[in-house]
């Protein structure tokens, strides 16, 4: 499961850098103290959408809603939600 999630990140960067007018966040709100704020099975999309604003990309895969945020200094988020629209997994990245 891990492995999948890695290489989906590991895409979405991919494809996220080699677009042209991509609207990164701002760098303050990746900041690792925002992250913490996420509680699994707890935080809902939009607490998350209120912490760290509209996400950049938003996938729906297997019932399961992802939002993925990038800021300036490449550090990534992604965030999975489970079917309540709750947080069910997340991948910090600080690069």
């Amino acid at each position: 499961m891990k492995a999948r999630i890695a290489l989906l990140v590991i895409l979405l960067s991919f494809l996220m850098g080699c677009g042209g007018g991509i609207n990164l966040i701002k760098t303050d709100l990746l900041k690792s103290e925002n992250v913490r704020l996420m509680k699994i099975k707890v935080t809902t999309k939009e607490e998350i959408i209120n912490i760290f604003g509209e996400p950049i990309n938003i996938l729906n895969v297997s019932e399961k809603e992802q939002f993925f945020y990038k800021d300036e200094n490449l550090k990534s988020l992604w965030i999975e939600f489970d079917k309540n629209g709750k947080v069910y997994d997340y991948i910090y990245s600080k690069k």
